[in-house]
């Protein structure tokens, strides 16, 4: 069924104040697999450090689809593009601030895009800021893009300078969807093959994680802070317990990156970019 542009770009999303504790820092780095290297403090209360991409979980909230009559089997996460504009606290309070700023029409019969952004505030302070790219099958044909579109970046030329492959876990889907996200995409094998999917896949936000984990540790010697911003594009399904190998390339102002499944030889990320301090 075709989007409702004009309900879509008009929805109120109400903002909510959330409080974390250290607790939900911790699990999201073991969530991700931080831990398994000399660097403890991403799953250590003892100078803990926050992995950056933590904002989506907090900025994570699909309510609103219900409200505006989209199915939440139909819809992937097709990409993220974070802004950091000072790290997360192990623990704190903060404001959540959401809104549509765009929808992108592909046709009748084909896909959806909606763009929503999320901001993050910590004492009227913006710390955080989100724009989330979710494909919803079969929603286009609603009468032409509106509002902004996701944004492409310029694939990187060469061969990459550095090669690092993750090993996921089996139960990766199951521990992650604790921290919110309980699409049953991502737990019922039912309701993976009905999306067209042989089972329940990883989250495009656990994925996108495990490489803003890997960015950290490879390339900001484990600091937040000198991630300045962080987005891909999610090209394709993981598996849980497939193995993720991961293509860098240096750049002038950080890194940038794509990723692709082993085990089925298909892309999984692309267009990745962390801006680097």
């Amino acid at each position: 069924m075709p989007l409702n542009a004009e309900r879509l770009m008009g929805l109120d999303i109400p903002a909510r104040r959330l409080r974390y504790d250290g607790r939900e820092t911790l699990l999201y780095a073991l969530t991700l697999g931080a831990g398994t290297g000399a660097d403890s403090r991403l799953v250590q209360e003892d100078g803990q450090r926050v992995i950056p991409s933590f904002g989506q979980n907090l900025a994570f909230d699909d309510s609103w689809m219900e409200q505006a009559g989209i199915d939440l089997s139909m819809v992937v996460h097709g990409g993220l593009e974070l802004t950091f504009d000072a790290p997360f606290e192990p623990a704190g309070e903060v404001d959540v601030r959401a809104r549509i700023i765009g929808l992108t029409d592909k046709g009748p019969g084909k896909a959806a895009i909606i763009r929503h952004e999320t901001s993050i505030y910590r004492d009227d302070e913006r710390i955080f800021a989100s724009a989330s790219n979710l494909f919803v099958r079969g929603a286009g044909g609603f009468g032409g893009s509106v509002g902004e579109e996701a944004r492409r970046q310029t694939p990187p030329q060469g061969q990459p300078s550095a090669s690092v492959e993750i090993a996921t876990r089996p139960d990766q889907a199951l521990l992650f969807r604790l921290l919110g996200d309980r699409n049953p995409l991502h737990s019922q094998t039912e309701v993976a093959k009905r999306a067209g999917f042989e089972r329940p896949i990883l989250h495009g936000a656990c994925t996108f994680g495990i490489a803003c984990l890997t960015v950290l540790e490879r390339y900001c010697d484990g600091a937040p802070e000198r991630m300045t911003s962080f987005a891909a594009r999610f090209s394709g399904p993981l598996y849980p317990g497939e193995t993720l190998h991961f293509d860098f390339w240096e750049t002038a102002n950080g890194v940038a990156f794509a990723a692709h499944c082993k085990d089925r030889d298909t892309p999984v990320l692309s267009d990745g970019r962390a801006d680097l301090a």
